[in-house]
């Protein structure tokens, strides 16, 4: 958080993520929109993408959940981001005894996406939840929004890269990876980064996300 963010939020509270009328309350969001967040169990989704690791989800991607991401991603709310950590814990906990021993790989933005952001907004979600390695790179990809499922196939084929040194390291180690991200539609995404892990040694048995559509 820069120096301008910290005294707008000092002085100028910001309000609600979700309804935008009440003003916010810790975590980025008032009380009623923190009570309307998934308080169910965590669900499994299955991606289209049939090479995509099954994702293990905490709720629909709609609500007060899909403007929270929404807003932490796109509009840099950072205060969102214990209360979406906080959210990510629970997928989290079910993949422990399926995936014993896992580091959490989370699906990396692309350059320009991080420089437009200011941060790595899946990673800084990873970081409270457990031991974060970050073993994969994006180059250039188109916004997936409006492309087909052919289309998202490709372009994550063609963006996402293994970093050598770190993937080598983890197949080195023996554990296993559990990809993190933050919305899972097709699983192109996440079959594409499975697919890069898998060819560097490293076993990807699960994923997690915050949402799926």
């Amino acid at each position: 958080m820069t120096i301008a963010e910290a005294l707008r939020e000092l002085f100028l509270p910001a309000a609600c993520a979700a309804c935008r009328r009440e003003p916010s309350a810790a975590g980025g969001l008032c009380a009623p929109c923190g009570d309307a967040l998934p308080a169910g169990p965590p669900r499994l989704a299955i991606p289209r993408e049939r090479e995509a690791p099954p994702v293990v989800v905490a709720g629909a991607y709609d609500g007060v959940l899909a403007e929270a991401i929404n807003e932490y991603k796109e509009r840099r709310r950072r205060e969102l981001a214990p209360t979406l950590s906080g959210l990510l814990r629970r997928p989290l906990a079910l993949t422990a005894e399926e995936a014993p021993g896992a580091v959490l790989v989370p699906i990396p933005p692309t350059r320009a996406a991080r420089r437009e952001r200011g941060f790595d907004h899946v990673a800084a979600l990873c970081r409270p939840a457990g031991e974060v390695r970050r073993c994969l790179t994006a180059g250039p990809r188109p916004d997936s929004v409006g492309l087909t499922p052919a289309q998202r196939r490709s372009a994550a084929r063609r963006s996402l890269e293994a970093v050598p040194g770190r993937a080598a390291a983890l197949a080195a180690s023996g554990r296993p990876a559990v990809l993190v991200d933050d919305v899972v539609t097709t699983g192109a995404t996440l079959a594409a980064a499975a697919a890069v892990l898998r060819r560097a040694g490293v076993a990807v048995p699960l994923a997690v996300a915050l949402a799926a559509r």
